[in-house]
């Protein structure tokens, strides 16, 4: 494997442009020391070395063959986990692959906790003591236009 070459610098390199990161950033978060320019200048020196170019290359390639997995292909294999399930008697292999699926499908949404904080209105900024609603409607309502 051509990352058993690399030191732990150049792999944290590659690793951080497989990710996406600009060639400076990826430079200098894998622990090297250079700013501005030159940290441009020795990302592009160290992606001419082959050892790195061959790495990088390999990362890009294995990240290509994630991104062509599609749906259809994750819920035919939940079918064939299903039908394994069913063959070898192990109904809870089977319910988890039907669950699989259908999460797949968006036909089941895992529900989120949401946290809300409810605020009263204060009668002062400073003031510790809440408004009950009918005092601000009291106080903030706008008055009636009269023509």
């Amino acid at each position: 494997m051509a990352n058993a070459k690399l030191n732990a610098r150049q792999e944290r390199f590659c690793l951080g442009l497989a990710e996406g990161l600009p060639q400076s950033r990826a430079y200098v978060q894998a622990g090297y020391a250079a700013c501005g320019n030159a940290a441009e200048v020795s990302a592009s020196q160290l992606l001419r070395n082959p050892k790195v170019a061959a790495r990088l290359a390999e990362l890009q390639a294995s990240a290509a063959r994630r991104s062509e997995i599609t749906v259809d292909d994750l819920v035919a294999e939940l079918d064939d986990m299903r039908k394994l399930a069913t063959a070898c008697k192990n109904p809870a292999a089977g319910v988890a692959a039907v669950m699989g699926k259908a999460k797949l499908l968006g036909l089941i949404v895992d529900k989120a906790e949401i946290e809300a904080t409810v605020r009263k209105p204060a009668r002062e900024p400073t003031d510790d003591k809440r408004m009950s609603l009918e005092e601000w409607e009291r106080r903030f309502r706008p008055k009636a236009v009269t023509s």
